[in-house]
């Protein structure tokens, strides 16, 4: 879907576009926009086997963690075997043990500054554990490219997609961070994390009264369905698309960058209804019409950001031609 990489920071680059930079950094809006129209045009190949992932780069509303690693490691304040384990891990960089310790529900003393912009502090080892992958799995391409690849290997995407079962909002807000960022650019990932059961668990989330729950729901969702025609069939199947024209209105967050929030649902509906070569599937374009996308498209075309103005003007205009 912009084929591009989760949870806007929402800078601006040079010359003048967004450059998207949660933590897959990557092109921006209007390199994404100007590489279509070349391909439409004849000028460039077209679309790989991966559609226009190549052309655009995944967005992530508002899911970065801080900027600057942040140590993490628990230190005296917590006492027992889980946190001890926790502190090893983090020493050596441990990324089975990391996993290994996901269930733990030893309690944590609460952080001094928060961590993330909108996802709740970890309050027992297994949820810190979650946050360290999630961290790694973020900063992957300016630290290890494989990590993400290294955290399926040793087993830690079926406790992640657990979390999103658990009665504890700082698991289950753990958890979409990480699986946001896990499937970012990675298909084995995405496939994975469908197979652990992931969409109908990440389905509840689309209408979060958390607007970055909502975003990294979102994201996860969209890269699960980019990996084959049986996943975004699931997804319709379940309702997905009512879910994602109902992100085209949301309301602004102060933990966001509301432009970026709204450029990603805006991509995320086309990324949805489009095939590899951008002709529309018009089934879903259908749907999406019946959920109301064209009312909240024309309303997004009078944005004052103009990536917003423009994706949702692209994506209005095909929508409107099967009228």
């Amino acid at each position: 879907w912009l084929k591009r990489s989760p949870h806007l920071a929402g800078q601006r680059d040079g010359g003048g576009g967004r450059r998207l930079t949660g933590g897959m950094g990557g092109k921006c809006c209007t390199d994404r926009k100007d590489a279509t129209a070349a391909s439409k045009d004849g000028k460039a190949p077209p679309p790989g086997p991966s559609g226009n992932r190549d052309i655009r780069k995944q967005s992530q509303a508002g899911n970065a963690y801080d900027k600057k690693p942040r140590a993490l490691s628990i230190g005296p304040g917590s006492k027992g075997d889980d946190a001890e384990k926790f502190d090893r891990a983090f020493e050596t960089n441990d990324l089975k043990m990391f996993v290994s310790l996901l269930s733990s529900q030893q309690p944590i003393e609460t952080f001094e500054e928060r961590m993330h912009p909108w996802a709740e502090d970890p309050k027992t080892v297994g949820a810190l554990a979650g946050t360290q992958l999630a961290i790694l799995a973020s900063v992957a391409e300016k630290g290890n490219p494989n990590v993400k690849e290294d955290i399926r290997d040793v087993g830690g995407i079926p406790p992640l997609v657990d979390f999103l079962k658990s009665d504890q909002q700082d698991r289950i807000q753990t958890a979409v961070v990480a699986l946001s960022f896990l499937t970012a650019e990675c298909a084995e990932n995405s496939i994975s994390i469908y197979e652990a059961g992931a969409m109908p668990l990440l389905m509840k989330h689309l209408d979060s009264n958390v607007a970055g729950m909502r975003a990294a729901a979102a994201t996860t969702l969209r890269n699960i369905c980019m990996e084959g025609e049986e996943y975004r069939q699931k997804f319709v199947d379940l309702g997905g698309i009512k879910g994602l024209v109902g992100q085209l209105a949301s309301s602004p967050d102060p933990t966001l960058n509301h432009a970026d929030v709204q450029l990603e649902a805006v991509l995320n509906i086309q990324d949805l209804i489009e095939n590899d070569d951008g002709s529309l599937i018009e089934d879903y374009a259908r749907q999406a019409i019946k959920a109301g996308a064209l009312e909240k498209l024309k309303k997004l075309t009078q944005s004052e950001d103009e990536e917003v103005r423009g994706s949702a003007q692209e994506v209005l205009e095909s929508l409107e031609a099967l009228k």
